[in-house]
């Protein structure tokens, strides 16, 4: 399965492994022993999923208004991104009339299963940003896109190819001030390999260059952040 993104690089290791631990070993060391091993392995997934929901839902309790209008001001994943939704809505819109019938346009979900990019993928899960519920918001679309295409091959079709814009959210650090931690990202999966997506990916990237498509330089430039 092989995916590539229009006006980027498809990733071979978009968001290298990063191991800083100590953090953790600090909280770790605070809480009473076996506590690491209960949460990480001796809970059944429906048990820690309530439990998080509980510390979730206790903490909400204690946030103040003002507390929320200073997260919302200085959290960096919660920031609107500077880019007009009026020209990122042309630019996608351009994209999905250049891609051919056979390609199925997905509008994927917000989130997607833990793991999903870390399982298969030299991906640190510090750099993902994970929910309380067992699952990621999604930062990498190609990773559920090949999801759902195994999904169809396996129900029997002959050959998938699928399309998804959709913006992402991803943990690490951007010292790009004009890049923020979610941006749009328009991608494109093929069961065929590189040859099902080679020419989808050269049409639309002919239009962007050529000016046959509105262009989006806070989106671009976002997206190029993670490239190796």
């Amino acid at each position: 399965m092989t995916g590539t993104i229009v006006h980027s690089v498809r990733h071979a290791g978009p968001m290298d492994t990063e191991r800083s631990s100590s953090p953790a070993d600090r909280v770790w060391s605070r809480l009473p022993a076996g506590a690491a091993d209960a949460l990480r392995d001796g809970l059944t997934p429906t048990d820690l999923n309530s439990l998080l929901l509980d510390v979730a839902r206790a903490r909400a309790t204690r946030v103040t208004p003002a507390r929320l209008v200073e997260r919302w001001r200085d959290d960096r994943f919660v920031r609107p991104a500077a880019a007009d939704p009026r020209r990122l809505a042309q630019a996608t819109a351009r994209l999905w009339e250049l891609l051919p019938p056979s390609v199925v346009g997905l509008e994927l979900s917000p989130v997607t299963p833990l793991g999903t990019c870390s399982a298969v993928a030299p991906v640190d899960q510090h750099r993902i940003v994970s929910t309380v519920r067992g699952t990621e918001v999604v930062s990498d679309p190609t990773n559920v896109l090949a999801l759902e295409a195994a999904r169809r091959r396996r129900s029997g079709e002959p050959r998938v190819d699928l399309a998804a814009a959709h913006r992402v959210l991803r943990g690490q650090v951007f010292h790009d001030p004009e890049a923020y931690s979610h941006f749009l990202l328009f991608v494109l999966v093929s069961s065929a390999g590189i040859e099902g997506i080679y020419a989808p990916s050269r049409t639309c990237c002919a239009a962007i260059s050529t000016g046959g498509a509105p262009r989006c330089p806070p989106w671009r430039r976002a997206s190029r952040q993670w490239r190796p």
